[in-house]
């Protein structure tokens, strides 16, 4: 097998902590075009927040989103069921589920949206 096709030299060696430009967003289709982490397929969001953060009601629907808490406590109403994230925990939201948020504790976070719209958030009020 030729190998030589397989090559499109598209890989970046980053730190989550350093950047800041997006709101904690490092990859994802809302980059500038000439950075190398900007795709379509999925973005990643590393967040630290401190206890009484909260998330305002929103849906997606369009893409899917992974919720991976890293240290700390949150408490999420997914269509008005309550759900507890502690460290080692993970959420899986399917579109078209409303989620409000709010952090009990400091916390780090990881979310996984996919694929990258960044136009496909919606707020309940």
């Amino acid at each position: 097998m030729d190998t030589t096709k397989l090559k499109n030299n598209k890989f970046f060696l980053g730190n989550y902590n350093e950047l800041n430009d997006y709101k904690g967003w490092f990859v994802g289709d809302f980059m500038r075009d000439n950075e190398l982490c900007k795709t379509n397929k999925f973005e990643i969001l590393y967040k630290e927040h401190n206890a009484g953060d909260k998330l305002q009601a929103h849906y997606h629907k369009e893409k899917t989103e992974l919720l991976i808490m890293l240290e700390g406590k949150a408490k999420y109403l997914i269509n008005g069921n309550e759900v507890f994230l502690e460290h080692g925990n993970y959420l899986f939201i399917d579109v078209n589920n409303i989620i409000k948020g709010e952090f009990l504790e400091k916390s780090k976070i990881f979310a996984v949206h996919a694929p990258s719209i960044p136009t496909d958030k919606f707020l309940v009020e």
